[in-house]
């Protein structure tokens, strides 16, 4: 905008005290003018904000935030969709998310990941831990150097990090696990449950759950747990030689519970290879694609498991809500989520994703996560 100038009088009529007036006068009509400009600028940014919506604004906030998400480690579908779920997520809201981790279950691998996350600029830390008590102090210093961080699927301890994202709840999972073996043995005889190494804070917490289960609830009173086998590892490998030894040590069992997608698969497969099918029920936790041919050959009736993808969503929509200051991970806070609607934190600052599905040949070909 141009402002004209006053003109100069080439008499002597405009002494210094005229002058002085005249300049105030016209620096008030520049001030009056720019505030002119700025209400209009302003007016039209919160038209152009009002009319974006709030994915417009969310998405400003969060471009160029980085975000680091580690499985216990990677190779296997379930945290494979996990990333895509929370990718999917955090596209819309701006975000940029990075996947990776160890390519075997390792929590002094896992340390050294999370420190290479603070180092690079990364804001917020997603973990699946592989041992809770030997990452969170690395994710302790990980939060004081400004990363926030949410757990998923296997939790670490309470002070590394803000809030835990379940994929459904403990009760649910012993319950479920429980009836699928007991409907198919007539809830009468022993079994062992093959379990992920002893350090998994997930498998420790459904395990647990389990006995206190078989000691309370009337239904199981006349089902027996004769082992709980713990491999030092999360790989094929380790999980089908502890199969063959659960067989060879307690051969009178009627089944085996694997509350682990690695350990389930690789149970069936010992199973049927041996032509056991009829004699040992294998059920447990197991990804739907990973077990598609032990359950069409008819060799498992029934296995558990939650939607990762969702559970990955849910996280992304918690680590925006920790990032913004929405929660801290207070119980009682909420969140909400696309696709997952609102989500309440819990006591030990947990949420729950979702409920668990049992998957039957009658409604395997219905998922593809």
């Amino acid at each position: 905008m141009n402002f004209a100038k006053p003109k100069r009088s080439s008499g002597l009529g405009h002494n210094t005290k005229e002058r002085k007036i005249m300049r105030k006068s016209n620096a008030r009509r520049r001030i009056t003018a720019l505030v002119a400009v700025g209400v209009v600028a302003a007016t039209i940014t919160v038209a152009v904000s009002a009319a974006s919506g709030s994915t417009h604004s969310v998405a400003t906030a969060a471009a160029g935030t980085k975000l680091f998400m580690l499985p216990k480690f990677t190779g296997i579908p379930p945290f494979t969709q996990a990333d895509q779920g929370a990718a999917s997520v955090a596209k819309g809201y701006g975000y940029s998310l990075t996947y990776g981790g160890p390519t075997t279950g390792s929590a002094t691998a896992q340390v050294s990941f999370i420190n290479n996350a603070v180092s690079g600029g990364y804001k917020g830390l997603f973990i699946s831990a592989d041992d809770p008590a030997s990452v969170t102090p690395a994710l302790v210093r990980a939060q004081k150097a400004g990363v926030a961080v949410v757990s998923f699927d296997s939790d670490v301890l309470p002070a590394g990090r803000s809030v835990y994202v379940e994929g459904t709840g403990t009760p649910q999972i012993a319950l479920a696990q429980l009836n699928m073996l007991g409907s198919q043995i007539g809830y009468s005889g022993s079994f062992a449950i093959l379990s992920a190494a002893a350090t998994d804070s997930n498998q420790v917490l459904w395990n647990n759950q389990l006995k206190q289960d078989l000691k309370t609830n009337p239904k199981f009173k006349n089902m027996k747990l004769v082992a709980i086998v713990n491999p030092p590892d999360d790989t094929a490998p380790s999980a089908t030689t502890y199969t063959e030894n659960i067989l060879k040590a307690y051969p009178t069992i009627k089944g085996i519970i694997a509350p682990t997608t690695v350990a389930i698969a690789a149970a069936a497969q010992v199973i049927q290879q041996q032509h056991l099918c009829s004699k040992y029920v294998v059920t447990g936790l197991g990804d739907p694609q990973q077990m598609k041919t032990f359950v069409t050959s008819g060799c498992v009736k029934q296995f558990a498991l939650w939607n990762f993808t969702t559970e990955g969503r849910v996280a992304m929509c918690a680590m925006h809500a920790v990032l913004t200051k929405k929660v801290t991970g207070k119980s009682g806070q909420s969140f909400t989520c696309p696709g997952a609607g609102t989500l309440k934190i819990g006591a030990g600052s947990t949420v729950i994703a979702g409920p668990a599905e049992i998957f039957t040949n009658k409604n395997l070909s219905a998922y593809t996560f």
